[in-house]
Order: C-alpha cells, then sequence, then structure tokens
C-alpha cells in the first residue's frame, strides 16, 4: 500500500509538471468568469498570469538545485490554494495568485531537469503506474472543478488543489532519496547580472500596476493610463536588452524559445477572449482541451515532418481570423507548441555552452520574455481602441457585453499580425539549424 501511494505521489508530481501551467490558470479564469460583478475576484487571475512569466525571469537568482525547488514550487501551490479558499478578500486573494504563479512557473521546467537527470542516472523512470496516477488525478481535478461550476462552490477546487500538491511534494521527496546525483553534488552558484536584480522589480511593478488598472477600468480609460503603458514598454525594452547576452549565445534557439512564448500567450491569453467575443459564450474549456490534445500529440504527429511545424503555425494563426475555422486554426498553433517543446528541450539540454542544470530554466526565461512581450503587445492595442472608441477596456473581456465587429477586428488583425510576423522571422533562422 506504501509504495502504491508513493507510485501515485509521484504521479500526481508528473500531472503537476505537465499541466501545472492549465490548471490554477484555469481554476482562477473560472473563478473570475463566475463572479464578474465582484472586484476581488479577477486579481488572483491577474496575479497568476503576471508572475508565472515573471517567476522565469526570477530563476537566474536563485542558487539551490533544482530538486530542492521544485519541493518550493509544490510548497507555494499548497499555500497559494489555500489563500485562494478565501479570494473575496483581496489581500488572500493576490497573495494565493502570487504563489500559484510562482508554482506553476517553475514546476515544469525544474521537474523535467529532475526527471531527465533521473533516466540518464539510471534511478528514475515514468511508468504506466505514474501515467495512471496522474490520470486518476486529472479525473478527480476534472470532476471537482465541474461541480464547483454547478454550485458555485469554488472553494472546494482549491481544497482539492492544495491537496493534491501536498501529494505533488510527497512525489518530490520521494525523487530526492532516488536520485542520487542531487545527494551527492554541490551546486554552483551561477553567473549572474546583480544589475538587472532593480529591473526585475521595476517589471514587476509595472505589470502589477497595469494589470490593476485594468480591473478598475469600467469606465472610459484616461490618458494617463496611455502613460503607464509607455513605461511598461520602456521596462521591456530594457528586459531584452538584459537578454541579448544568453540571446546571441544561443541563437538561433533563442529566437525559437521566445517566440514559443508568444505563440504559447497568443492561444492562452488572447484567443480565450477574443473566442469569448465573437461566440457570445465561454470558450475556456474548448481552448484549454484543444490546446492540451495539440501539446501531447504534437510531438507524435510531426515526429517524421519536424520540417512542417511553422508553416502549420503560419496557417493556424490565418485561420484563427474567421470564425468558421477558428478553432481548427488554434489546434494547429497548440500541435506547434507540442512539436517544437520538445525539439527546444533535446536541443538545450544537449547544447554544449549551457550547464544542463540551467538548460531548461533558460528556454524557459526567454519564452517568459516572448510570453510578456505579447501580453504588453496585446494590452496596449486594447487600451488604444479602447481609448479612441471611448469603450470600456474591460468590455473587451467580458462575455455578455457586445463589442462592435469593426472594433474586434481592429484588435484581431494586428494581434494576430505581431504573432505571425515573430513565427516567419523565426522559421526564416532555425529551419536550416542542425539542433532543429
Amino acid at each position: 500500500m506504501k509504495k502504491i501511494f508513493e507510485t501515485f505521489s509521484e504521479g500526481v508530481l508528473n500531472l503537476f509538471a505537465n499541466v501545472g501551467v492549465v490548471i490554477p490558470y484555469f481554476f482562477c479564469l473560472s473563478l473570475y468568469n463566475h463572479n464578474k460583478n465582484v472586484f476581488a475576484y479577477v486579481l488572483p487571475f491577474l496575479m497568476l498570469y503576471t508572475f508565472r512569466s515573471i517567476g522565469m525571469l526570477v530563476t537566474v537568482y536563485i542558487k539551490y538545485s533544482a530538486l530542492f525547488m521544485l519541493i518550493i514550487s509544490n510548497l507555494l501551490g499548497v499555500i497559494g490554494s489555500l489563500c485562494l479558499m478565501f479570494a473575496r478578500n483581496i489581500w488572500l486573494g493576490i497573495v494565493g495568485g502570487i504563489l500559484l504563479g510562482l508554482a506553476s512557473s517553475w514546476i515544469w521546467p525544474y521537474f523535467l531537469t529532475v526527471r531527465t537527470k533521473g533516466k540518464i542516472t539510471n534511478d528514475f523512470h515514468l511508468t504506466k503506474l505514474h501515467w495512471l496516477g496522474s490520470l486518476i488525478s486529472m479525473i478527480l481535478l476534472i470532476v471537482v472543478e465541474l461541480l464547483a461550476i454547478k454550485t458555485v462552490q469554488y472553494w472546494i477546487s482549491f481544497v482539492i488543489l492544495a491537496v493534491l500538491f501536498a501529494i505533488s511534494m510527497l512525489g518530490s521527496w520521494r525523487l530526492n532519496s532516488k536520485i542520487k546525483f542531487y545527494r551527492e553534488h554541490e551546486f554552483v552558484r551561477y553567473s549572474r547580472s546583480y544589475s538587472a536584480i532593480g529591473l526585475i522589480f521595476i517589471v514587476i511593478l509595472v505589470m502589477l500596476v497595469f494589470t490593476i488598472r485594468y480591473t478598475r477600468l469600467e469606465n472610459i480609460m484616461h490618458v494617463e493610463d496611455l502613460y503607464v503603458g509607455g513605461v511598461a514598454v520602456m521596462a521591456l525594452v530594457i528586459l531584452w536588452f538584459y537578454q541579448l547576452k544568453i540571446h546571441k549565445k544561443l541563437f538561433p534557439l533563442s529566437l525559437a524559445a521566445i517566440n514559443r512564448g508568444i505563440v504559447m500567450n497568443f492561444i492562452l491569453l488572447y484567443t480565450i477572449f477574443d473566442s469569448s467575443s465573437r461566440f457570445g459564450f465561454s470558450t475556456l474549456l474548448i481552448v484549454y482541451l484543444l490546446y492540451l490534445l495539440g501539446f501531447e500529440i504534437g510531438p507524435f504527429i510531426l515526429k517524421n515532418h519536424l520540417g512542417l511545424r511553422y508553416p502549420l503555425v503560419i496557417l493556424g494563426l490565418i485561420l484563427s481570423l474567421f470564425n468558421f475555422t477558428y478553432f481548427v486554426g488554434i489546434l494547429c498553433c497548440a500541435l506547434f507548441i507540442g512539436s517544437d517543446n520538445s525539439i527546444l528541450n533535446n536541443s538545450l539540454y544537449n547544447y554544449p555552452r549551457i550547464e544542463t542544470e540551467r538548460a531548461f530554466l533558460v528556454k524557459y526565461q526567454l519564452s517568459a520574455v516572448g510570453n510578456i512581450s505579447q501580453q504588453l503587445f496585446y494590452m496596449v492595442v486594447v487600451y488604444l481602441v479602447s481609448f479612441y472608441s471611448h469603450i470600456g477596456v474591460l468590455k473587451f473581456f467580458s462575455i455578455g457585453t457586445k463589442v462592435p465587429d469593426a472594433l474586434l477586428w481592429i484588435v484581431r488583425i494586428p494581434v494576430t499580425l505581431a504573432v505571425l510576423l515573430s513565427t516567419i522571422v523565426t522559421y526564416y533562422f532555425v529551419r536550416g539549424e542542425k539542433a532543429e
């Protein structure tokens, strides 16, 4: 019985690592969608999404081993979930969102690092029983969330989430006893630019101000909001400048990682709100299921046709412009994410100029830059359209509040074209790389 529970705990860890970005985000967004009239409920979602990206940027300052940070990630997931049981309290909602954002940001790259090391040293391999534990946990979470939606008792979802994060943390402890590498090695401090610490806090502050302003714009936005957007853009430019050193070191793999973040944010943020505005109902579950499906089967479908993955995502972006091919377009983009993800993992882990303990973190650090860039561009476009059309910003993010189709197209075209341009440029540079 003890052995079964230990395997189950590792299976839960595997689940949270694979879909750790999606599950808390889905729960928080569902909470917001069903409580739009309560200001406090939008804050956990905004904090989670912001710190999911910021979390990867701060890993350059973390000196601890991947296994230790995996345990910390799960611990933050437990505390964050418990805080969100009381999300109506603004401060608990903010803290809960921040902690879950960091947990979502860190759990997958750290687990991927530990799992890869365990596979190389032959100390840990995923088995069918692990995947069965992951499947049981996933079914439990889906059932609980559906019941929560039906009964509007969302605190139940976060209780179960906290319990499963705790079980996942036990799975992390199990890996600590299995993989000798993490017991026998001391981990060096990586070189880092401490002058960038202030930048990190500037980015956090600006993103917080920018997102919190979103929740207050029930009326028409003001000129000062454009100033905030301008400051955010300048902070982003500085962020890109600080990434140039590692970008040049890994080019064009670094460009592929940044583009991955851009396309991923397009699916997981932009299309959620855009499709709900188009079709007049919540498309959250549809988009996430398509994302998960594409992410999981992409590596298998495109395994023998890797050169087609960029044309596929380009086609997907074009198809997403039109209602009748919209969800096919999202699936094409998700297939690209899944395929490109496995290619980047293999390429960066075996890249001779990166320490193996940092390889996946570097990937997600660069991906976070792309994620933030697309997010900020999307927000600025909506702000400008809102300002000149005299329509409240929140109407672009609410189901049931009709926004004229012409304005939706004005947002849709530049946002989609920006992602399309990034993908085409990336494709141009990576298509001939042997690392691909």
